[in-house]
């Protein structure tokens, strides 16, 4: 087996060290809570409610066909955990009481990501480099400016996919999500057999798997 598969995880900061090569890429969301939350249970629990509504689910459109031509249209909105109509158990809400213990579940929650989280959106690049630095420039264009133009951009896979990493670039800004709490989980690929464009191919299918499997929240489709 002649492949070279190798994983990296970069905090958005230290995106410019991403290898120039091929590959997948994931965006997670640190979940931080911040020393400063720790000391007092109603600060721990709002910035719980803050983080889960950052990662919720975006509202999806329905349509239901009935007997008789009935037609139904609306939107089904995800209620987060710990939104006041989906709050935090009674139990939890125990443990936040203790100083301690609201001490270890954000030292658990910090060390979570990856390994115990889903994606937030999942690409593939021919230059992981390039594409990941158009990423957090969007971001951090947005940030200042939501209504920035884009169109100096390069695109470096397809001007469609530039599409889609402003659209990213929208819905981590419209989330309030801070860049500095991003992590990106980084999968290089290559095999001395196989030509540029086929190795494209194979991590194109494998990006199509792993949606179906993940759902990332902000993914495209």
């Amino acid at each position: 087996m002649n492949s070279k598969i190798s994983n990296e995880l970069f905090p958005f900061e230290r995106v410019p060290d991403v290898k120039a090569q091929p590959g997948l890429y994931a965006w997670y969301l640190r979940i931080r809570v911040g020393r400063s939350n720790i000391g007092s249970s109603q600060n721990f629990s709002n910035r719980l409610k803050k983080i889960t509504e950052q990662i919720r689910h975006p509202t999806l459109a329905m349509q239901l066909h009935g007997n008789f031509n009935m037609n139904m249209k609306g939107k089904l909105k995800h209620i987060w955990y710990g939104h006041n109509d989906h709050p935090f158990t009674e139990n939890f809400q125990e443990m936040l009481n203790h100083p301690e213990e609201r001490e270890l579940i954000s030292n658990i929650l910090d060390l979570a990501v990856p390994l115990l989280s889903g994606p937030l959106y999942i690409g593939v690049s021919k230059n992981l480099q390039k594409r990941l630095q158009t990423h957090t420039r969007l971001i951090e264009k947005y940030s200042k400016e939501p209504q920035a133009d884009n169109t100096l951009e390069a695109a470096v896979d397809s001007p469609d996919l530039l599409q889609n990493d402003k659209e990213f670039a929208d819905r981590i800004v419209d989330r309030n999500i801070d860049p500095n709490h991003l992590i990106v989980g980084i999968t290089y690929v290559s095999h001395p057999d196989f030509s540029p464009d086929r190795i494209r191919k194979i991590v194109e299918t494998t990006e199509a798997l792993l949606n179906r499997i993940f759902y990332p929240i902000l993914g495209k489709k």
